[in-house]
């Protein structure tokens, strides 16, 4: 432990290295055990394990939900901030890895089957929904356990870990489920065996002050009812108008971006015919592992940065990863769709970031949680939409033969797709530059964050 703590500065409180040095230790086991329901590996297992059970157009909708998963459940986030609500975090969180390991192990008894490809796609769900309870409650941990001054740096440090496990863990299930599919079951149930370390480490974890943290959350207001959580997302955006229009453009921006994926995994096979190995290279691995190159760059810039400024910059590279797709189904190249991977990689590094701490950057001290879970719902909401949407595109060109520009159909559907997520994501780019103007002094620097 020691030693994971001397990559702190010294600047960090004991308890602060102490709390690094084991969160170190359940990034990793967890990444391990998360790695099986990462979309980009389980909607590749899915379309090739199920091909013969149920309807390329039928499988690609279930491609679709897998896709959705992580935000359909975040819609439940409220849910999560209203059970922590004045009560210790640290238990709760431990419950919470405990039921994802058991979810994500139990989808290595599910049969090759229809009814197999519902049970899976019910508990990668039922996975996704602890999963994002965790991510609810890890800001509030991480602003009372790190200076205000290294937090980005701390949270960068740990996904650096986690993509970096879960970029390896990916490639290397690719690489024997190419060989012999049917070891599945042993692959995720190892990885679960791995997983149940952060439930451990978690254990002996601790929050710096949090007796003031806990009577300022009691002070700050009354328990939130679970069904009353949509109306307190709807009470925080009224409250704070600024926060109402961030999350418009994040709205517009992520709805754009969660366009790509599911369609990617389909035309890998469709068009292109790839195996597991470098399908779920494009669709996670390369991506999981670039984003530890970039994490470190977008950490400074963010540490020095308010989130709108951070966001009006970084959104940019999410349009050229979406036209980078667009080229790559249109001339039939893979070498653009590895590109994507890249390009994909260095925008969710800073994304990740961003996503984290930038609600950090408007919530009072006492109101972390419900910024997050306003932040978190409405990224539930749309990640219901989009998958859908842009399968729904796609099957709709597939049924009908849509064919334009000499392309085939699956080539015409899926770069309609893709353009629609590069004219999206730029929309967002547009919107974020134009609320920095508007926001002026206030988001000339991360004030709120280093409250």
């Amino acid at each position: 432990m020691s030693f994971l703590s001397s990559f702190l500065p010294r600047s960090f409180p004991y308890m602060s290295r102490r709390s690094y040095a084991l969160e170190l230790v359940t990034t990793f086991c967890f990444a391990v055990a998360l790695s099986m329901v990462e979309g980009g590996v389980l909607g590749n297992i899915a379309k090739r394990r199920f091909e013969d059970e149920v309807s390329p157009l039928v499988l690609n909708l279930f491609v679709a939900f897998i896709a959705a998963a992580p935000d359909i459940a975040n819609i439940l986030s409220f849910v999560w901030s209203s059970v922590s609500h004045t009560k210790p975090k640290i238990p709760l969180v431990n419950l919470l890895q405990l039921s994802v390991v058991i979810l994500i192990a139990l989808m290595a008894f599910v049969p090759d089957s229809t009814a197999g490809l519902v049970m899976l796609a019910i508990l990668a769900l039922g996975a996704r929904i602890c999963w994002s309870g965790i991510i609810t409650l890890r800001p509030t941990i991480w602003r009372s356990n790190y200076p205000p001054h290294e937090r980005a740096h701390a949270v960068g440090n740990f996904y650096t870990v986690q993509v970096l496990v879960v970029g390896g863990v990916g490639m290397v299930a690719g690489k024997l489920l190419n060989t012999a599919p049917a070891q599945f079951p042993l692959i995720v149930l190892a990885c679960c065996a791995v997983g149940l370390g952060a439930f451990v480490a978690t254990r002996h974890q601790r929050v710096r002050q949090e007796r003031r943290m806990l009577r300022a959350e009691l002070h700050a207001a009354p328990a939130m009812k679970p069904w009353e959580g949509l109306a307190v997302v709807w009470q925080v955006l009224r409250r704070d108008p600024m926060w109402a229009k961030f999350m418009l453009w994040m709205f517009v921006l992520g709805l754009g971006n969660m366009l790509m994926g599911p369609v990617m995994t389909i035309v890998l096979k469709d068009q292109f015919d790839l195996g597991y190995f470098q399908s779920i290279l494009i669709t996670s691995s390369i991506t999981a592992l670039v984003m530890p190159v970039a994490i470190p760059l977008w950490a400074r810039y963010l540490d020095r940065s308010h989130v709108v400024k951070f966001r009006a910059r970084q959104t940019w590279v999410f349009v050229f990863s979406a036209l980078s797709a667009m080229l790559g189904v249109t001339l039939g190249r893979i070498e653009f769709l590895y590109l994507t991977a890249v390009l994909q990689g260095i925008a969710y590094a800073g994304g990740s970031l961003a996503w984290n701490l930038g609600h950090v950057d408007f919530a009072p001290p006492s109101q972390t949680s419900q910024y997050m879970a306003s932040h978190v719902t409405l990224n539930g909401v749309r990640g219901l939409i989009a998958p859908f949407v842009a399968v729904g595109i796609y099957n709709f060109g597939i049924a009908h033969g849509v064919s334009l520009l000499g392309l085939s159909v699956s080539s015409t559907a899926a770069a309609v797709v893709f353009l629609l997520s590069a004219a999206m994501a730029a929309w967002g780019a547009m919107g974020f530059g134009w609320l920095l103007k508007e926001m002026g002094e206030r988001a000339s620097s991360p004030r709120a964050r280093h409250a």
